[in-house]
């Protein structure tokens, strides 16, 4: 799909399909979103520059993500989407910035996007070029990854305290797996977070870098230099709530192994008070012909009781010991 703003006399406007294609010589940002190979050779004959293809903005090394080619800069940045969901992903997008035009390309429709799209027709000042553009999409993706990590410092608190407000009410048999399924999910998007952040430093870096060869006006090295501090804070939060996470998962698996040892432990306290019974039993059973006590009268209720006996000897001595 092909949509291009582009400046008007009322501001900004957005131009979908066959509008787009015929307004791209006039576009400010040019966003590119599945596209067909129609509209990307009609990109590349507008811009006059190389469109790389989708297995290429998935290649990790610097120089194929952050680099200069003439008058283009190209910077291929990993955004997350679909938090909400239960399958949240990264997908690369590219931004490539050429005489002041912006063409962004994309394989994913991140919520970043879709917010500074609605910006860009009430604010037209944000779109006055195709690097504020580039500019303002950085900081809207960074706004987004601050909401992830906060939702996720939240999801980790709600979970701290369940986790031991659980074990602190604990009757030996609670269920954990549940917790751990959701401290798994949290751990995961907090790892495509963090993905995400550091694709985005390395492109605020190598911008930063090239903004005084382009000729960027202080202002704008500027906004770079604040995204920047913004991420590397939003940065220094995910690493606390990456540890607290760790905590909470060691904390889960202990208390499972607390849970199965008192388990294991009943089952022994249980085999230790009824094996001296069976052992009486299993004596009385044998019904040899000289055993003393077939023929005497008191010798069932003796039995009885020697079984009795044997059983609440172990358990007050468990108990005296303090393990039970």
């Amino acid at each position: 799909m092909l949509t291009v703003y582009r400046k008007s006399e009322t501001g900004i406007e957005r131009c979908d399909g066959e509008a787009a294609a015929a307004g791209l010589d006039e576009a400010v940002w040019i966003d590119l979103i599945s596209p067909t190979q129609v509209e990307i050779e009609q990109v590349q004959a507008s811009m006059g520059i190389a469109i790389p293809g989708r297995e290429q903005m998935q290649e990790i090394e610097s120089s194929s993500r952050l680099r200069r080619e003439s008058h283009a800069i190209y910077m291929t940045v990993t955004v997350l989407s679909n938090v909400s969901t239960p399958n949240p992903r990264n997908g690369a997008v590219t931004f490539i910035l050429s005489r002041q035009r912006l063409v962004t390309l994309r394989y994913s429709d991140p919520l970043p996007f879709k917010v500074f799209g609605r910006l860009v027709e009430t604010r037209e000042h944000v779109c006055d070029s195709g690097t504020m553009a580039m500019i303002g999409l950085f900081a809207t993706i960074i706004d987004r990854l601050a909401d992830v990590v906060e939702m996720a410092g939240q999801d980790v608190e709600a979970l701290s305290a369940q986790i031991f407000r659980q074990a602190d009410h604990s009757t030996g048999h609670q269920r954990y797996d549940g917790m751990i399924q959701r401290i798994g999910r949290v751990a995961d998007v907090m790892s495509k977070t963090r993905d995400s952040m550091m694709s985005l430093s390395r492109a605020l870096t190598f911008l930063s870098l090239t903004a005084a060869e382009m000729g960027a006006t202080k202002d704008l090295r500027n906004l770079l230099k604040n995204e920047a501090r913004d991420l590397n804070s939003i940065a220094d939060f995910a690493h606390h709530i990456d540890d607290k996470i760790t905590f909470l998962l060691d904390a889960t698996l202990g208390l499972i192994g607390q849970q199965q040892n008192t388990i294991m432990m009943i089952f022994s306290v249980l085999a230790m008070v009824f094996l001296p019974p069976t052992l009486i039993g299993s004596i009385y059973g044998m019904n040899f012909k000289d055993m003393p006590e077939l023929d005497w009268p008191f010798g069932y209720p003796l039995a009885l009781g020697l079984m009795i006996m044997s059983a609440i000897l172990p358990y007050w001595f468990f108990k005296r010991k303090g393990w039970l």
